[in-house]
């Protein structure tokens, strides 16, 4: 990618401009098409003379900020996840966000950090996110501002922090049943799972198979095969974990019965695996 000529006489901040504007256009045009891996290198390049104008310059947060967005592209979050955290900070320390900015911002932050798997940077980040997204100016619908608090509870659960999950997740549950106006809704059913989730690593296994009764209700009304066979297989792990190797057989035989019915032989072969794979268990113990 060539870069334009620089004037003799401009000064940093214009020749920054002048190198960083043109870039900064083609990764935000939607219909560009570029080489991520040029770009990349297109924008390092630019980062000496980005430092010269100041460790805490409006240029290098530019700058940083969008080699985070093109590494994001690239599926490189390992990478870009740093610069973007270090270019939000300058940002914020500049104030020049507004509360959409900080809403967007934060929210890619805990985007690419949920692909780096660092759960405790989602949470903080997400968090933000939400409470900006709150703001009298923000342009969000229920549904996103449910599916990130959504993302805060999965996140709290892969950290290990299984009980902030969980009292995270129930009243989440409880405002996502009144904002869609039904308890029989598709868009529940990975909640009620997360909810199951928490219980189980938290030793209540009672509570965890009430969630998964919930769930399975649900697929049941919706007639959705994906959600029953997928609860019906952790009802019955859990069968099989507490000893009950009748209610197991018989949960993941109803596996079989519906894959048999949907006469998807992908299906039903997977679903005889699972319940030959219980009885050589139920055998060896």
């Amino acid at each position: 990618m060539s870069m334009p000529p620089t004037s003799s006489t401009s000064t940093p901040a214009q020749q920054f401009a002048q190198r960083f504007n043109p870039l900064r256009d083609t990764v935000y045009d939607e219909g560009a098409m570029f080489s991520g891996s040029a770009m990349s290198a297109d924008l390092a390049a630019l980062r000496p003379l980005a430092e010269g104008l100041g460790a805490e310059s409006s240029e290098l947060a530019q700058l940083l900020w969008l080699q985070f967005v093109v590494y994001s592209k690239r599926q490189m979050d390992d990478e870009g996840l740093p610069l973007g955290l270090r270019a939000l900070a300058i940002r914020e320390a500049l104030g020049d966000l507004t509360p959409t900015d900080r809403y967007q911002q934060h929210y890619a932050i805990g985007e690419s950090a949920l692909q780096s798997e660092e759960y405790d940077t989602v949470i903080e980040h997400l968090r933000q996110s939400a409470q900006w997204a709150d703001h009298a100016g923000a342009v969000l619908s229920m549904e996103q501002k449910l599916g990130i608090r959504e993302e805060i509870g999965y996140a709290l659960h892969e950290a290990g922090r299984f009980a902030e999950a969980l009292a995270h997740n129930q009243p989440l549950l409880v405002d996502a049943q009144s904002a869609f106006g039904s308890a029989q809704d598709a868009r529940l059913s990975g909640l009620i799972n997360n909810l199951a989730q928490n219980a189980y690593e938290l030793g209540d296994h009672a509570k965890a198979q009430q969630y998964l009764a919930q769930r399975l209700a649900l697929g049941q009304a919706l007639h959705d095969d994906d959600i029953v066979l997928d609860t019906l297989f952790q009802q019955g792990v859990l069968a099989h974990e507490g000893g009950d190797s009748a209610l197991a057989r018989s949960l993941f035989q109803q596996r079989v019965a519906i894959a048999h019915a949907s006469g998807d032989d992908d299906l039903l072969a997977e679903t005889e695996a699972t319940l030959a794979e219980l009885t050589e268990r139920e055998q060896s113990r």
